[in-house]
C-alpha cells in the first residue's frame, strides 16, 4: 500500500511539473510573439514616385545612394543613421564642392561602402543591414528601385530632390517631408522649409520694386554639370538671379528655347559678346577652366564686366546634386553686387554662417572658404 501511495505521488508531481512547464513555454511563446510584432510594426509611405512602401515605423539603419540623397540626410540631421555610403563620399577631393561631404567627411569615413555613386550595389546595400534604403532618380527609374527592393528584401523609398528654382521648390518641400516622415525629422524639414521660405521673401522684398532699367545686365558661368565648364556654361533659370529680380544676360534673348534646359549647357561666344554684361558672376569650383578660357581668348576682356572689373565668384552650386545653403548664400552676395543699397546691411560672412548653421547645424563658411582659395568675392583677370 505504501509502495502505492508512493507511486501515485511522483506521478503526480510529474503532472504538476508539465502543466507548469507548459504554462512557462506558453507564456514565453507569446512574449516572444509580442516582441516580434513590435519589431515589424511599420508604417506606410507614398514615395516619390507614387509608390505605396512599407517601412519600420521606428526607423533607426539608414542606406541613402543616387545624387542628392546624402545631402537631404545630412540637412535633416540624420547622418547619426547612416550604415554606409558610395564610394564617391569618401573622395576628400570633392569636399571642395559639396559642404556636406566638408561638414561630415570623418564620420563617412568611417562607414563602409556600399557601391560606387549613383545607385551603389544592391548586395553590398543589404550586407550594411538598414532598415530603409533611399534611392535618388539619378541611381536610375522606378524599375531600378523596385529591382533593389527585390534584391535586397529591403524597403526602397524612390526620391526626387527637386530643386529651389520656381516650380521645382515645392517638390524639394515634399521630398523633406518624406524624410522627416521616414526618420522622425518632421519638425526638422518643416523648419527648413520655414526657413527657406524667410529668405527668398527676404530677397524678393529688398528687390522687387528695382525698375528693369536700373538692372544691370549679368551673367551666371562656369556652371558645373557632370563635370566642370568653362566661362560659357550657364544656367536660365538661374534660382540666386529669381530670387534677388535680377537681369539674367538670357532674358535679352538669342538663345532657341529648345537649346536652354533645365541643367546647366554652354551658349556661343557670339552670345556672351552681343550681350555684352554688366557683372559677370563665376562658379569657383571651376575658376581655373575660366582662367584658361579668358587665357585662350583674351578678347573676353573686352566683354564690360571684364573692362570695369566686375567678374565675381559664387560658391559652387553643384555637386552631385544641388547646394541648397550654397545657392541662398549667393543670392544674397550677389545681391550686395548687383544692388549695394538695397543690401547695405548684409555682411555676407555673417549671412553665410547662418546659413550654413541652420542646414548643418554649424557654421562652416570659413571652411568653405579655405577649400576654395577664398569665399564669393570679386575677381581679377
Amino acid at each position: 500500500m505504501k509502495k502505492n501511495t508512493t507511486i501515485i505521488f511522483v506521478l503526480a508531481l510529474v503532472a504538476i511539473s508539465a502543466f507548469v512547464s507548459g504554462c512557462t513555454d506558453s507564456s514565453s511563446t507569446s512574449q516572444s510573439l509580442q516582441t516580434y510584432e513590435e519589431e515589424v510594426e511599420t508604417v506606410q509611405i507614398t514615395d516619390m514616385a507614387g509608390r505605396t512602401v512599407e517601412v519600420p515605423a521606428n526607423v533607426e539603419r539608414i542606406v541613402a545612394v543616387g545624387a542628392g540623397t546624402l545631402r537631404q540626410i545630412a540637412y535633416l540631421d540624420a547622418m547619426d543613421m547612416v550604415v554606409g555610403v558610395e564610394s564617391s563620399e569618401k573622395d576628400d577631393s570633392a569636399t571642395i564642392t559639396a559642404v556636406y561631404r566638408l561638414v561630415y567627411f570623418d564620420e563617412m569615413s568611417d562607414l563602409s561602402e556600399v557601391g560606387p555613386g549613383h545607385g551603389g550595389d544592391p548586395e553590398l546595400i543589404a550586407g550594411a543591414e538598414p532598415d530603409v534604403i533611399f534611392f535618388g532618380n539619378s541611381g536610375g527609374d522606378v524599375s531600378d528601385a523596385e529591382d533593389y527592393q527585390t534584391k535586397t528584401g529591403i524597403p526602397v523609398i524612390y526620391m526626387d530632390g527637386g530643386d529651389l528654382a520656381d516650380g521645382d521648390r515645392e517638390v524639394l518641400y515634399e521630398t523633406w517631408q518624406i524624410y522627416g516622415k521616414v526618420l522622425g525629422k518632421t519638425d526638422r524639414a518643416n523648419e527648413l522649409q520655414e526657413y527657406t521660405e524667410q529668405l527668398i521673401a527676404d530677397l524678393n522684398a529688398r528687390t522687387e520694386n528695382i525698375s528693369e532699367e536700373e538692372k544691370p545686365i549679368a551673367f551666371p558661368g562656369g556652371l558645373s554639370h557632370r563635370g566642370g565648364h568653362g566661362i560659357l556654361s550657364t544656367q536660365y533659370p538661374f534660382a540666386s538671379f529669381d530670387f534677388i529680380n535680377a537681369r539674367h544676360a538670357l532674358d535679352e534673348g538669342g538663345v532657341e528655347e529648345d537649346a536652354i534646359t533645365s541643367h546647366a549647357f554652354s551658349v556661343s561666344q557670339e552670345n556672351l559678346f552681343s550681350w555684352n554684361p554688366d557683372v559677370i558672376f563665376v562658379d569657383l569650383s571651376n575658376l581655373d577652366l575660366v582662367n584658361s578660357d579668358v587665357e585662350r581668348n583674351p578678347s573676353y576682356k573686352e566683354i564690360k564686366a571684364f573692362e570695369d572689373e566686375n567678374v565675381h565668384g559664387f560658391l559652387p552650386v553643384s555637386a552631385y546634386m544641388r547646394n541648397y545653403g550654397s545657392v541662398l548664400i549667393n543670392s544674397y552676395y550677389m545681391g550686395t553686387v548687383l544692388y549695394p543699397e538695397q543690401f547695405e546691411d548684409v555682411d555676407i560672412d555673417e549671412k553665410a554662417d547662418e546659413i550654413y548653421e541652420m542646414f548643418f547645424g554649424v557654421p562652416v563658411y570659413d571652411k568653405v572658404k579655405e577649400e576654395l582659395g577664398g569665399g564669393a568675392r570679386q575677381l581679377s583677370f
